[in-house]
């Protein structure tokens, strides 16, 4: 079957699986919602704590504006592609739930056909999204180009998480315990902002954590931020892999 039929076909089977879950419509509207409140409220609420006086030169920061670039990696970079990864690991559980995943193999749909629309679609929707909230926040933003190429790389989030749900959760329940977990460890991020160097090498067992590291490097003004964002896609990409052939060892089993 050509690739622009399986688009079609499951990309019609997707609004339609979306659209009738309040959870996974839910999980598109929360992208929108921080990107809102980190906007307006993140430095409101800085203005707020200077004002009070519960952020000055003798406190642990003196503002909240010293950590944006953590705040906007873990929540743009790692959440906004983490949120389009659980919708459509949830997705894969539907059709785990339903057969459709077993019945499949029995068409002209062939496995890798099928994983690379189940890869390719939630890595495309999370590019956007995680630009639009990047651009959107418009905190400790970067150059455009920089903020392209950084959303092209946390995007490789988005099927790392949809094949973790599909390939270790047996049912939806199971995902939603799941979910406890990819939060936590997104927690890499946050405290990695105060890890020193070389100590913050050891956080890169965790893929994402090198496209945050990326970011933070452009900040800094380190021309070799780019080799962060490499080793986040490469070590992105071996991962994938990884789950790619634990999902297909499942698909086969069941």
């Amino acid at each position: 079957m050509q690739m622009t039929q399986l688009i079609g076909r499951l990309g019609r089977n997707d609004v339609k699986l979306i659209g009738r879950d309040s959870f996974m419509v839910f999980m598109f509207a929360f992208a929108i919602v921080i990107s809102v409140v980190v906007r307006f409220g993140l430095p409101a609420l800085n203005d707020y704590m200077i004002e009070q006086n519960v952020l000055n030169e003798t406190t642990f920061i003196a503002s909240l504006e010293e950590i944006y670039p953590m705040i906007i990696a873990y929540l743009a970079l790692f959440t906004g592609a983490l949120l389009v990864g659980t919708i459509f690991g949830f997705m894969l559980l539907d059709e785990k739930d339903d057969k459709t995943i077993k019945a499949m193999l029995v068409t002209p749909v062939t496995m890798n056909q099928y994983l690379t629309y189940r890869i390719g679609m939630p890595a495309f929707i999370a590019f956007g999204i995680v630009l639009f909230e990047f651009l959107f926040i418009n905190l400790a933003l970067v150059p455009l180009w920089q903020a392209i190429l950084l959303a092209a790389g946390a995007s490789l989030t988005a099927p790392i998480a949809s094949l973790f749900f599909a390939t270790f959760a047996a049912n939806k329940v199971e995902g939603f315990a799941y979910t406890k977990f990819t939060g936590v460890a997104g927690w890499t991020i946050l405290g990695g902002w105060f890890v020193v160097m070389p100590f913050q090498l050891i956080l890169g067992i965790f893929p994402p954590f090198w496209i945050s590291k990326a970011y933070w490097m452009i900040l800094e003004g380190n021309d070799l931020w780019w080799a962060a964002l490499v080793i986040g896609v490469i070590t992105q990409f071996a991962l994938i892999a990884l789950l790619m052939r634990r999902f297909t060892n499942v698909a086969y089993q069941s």
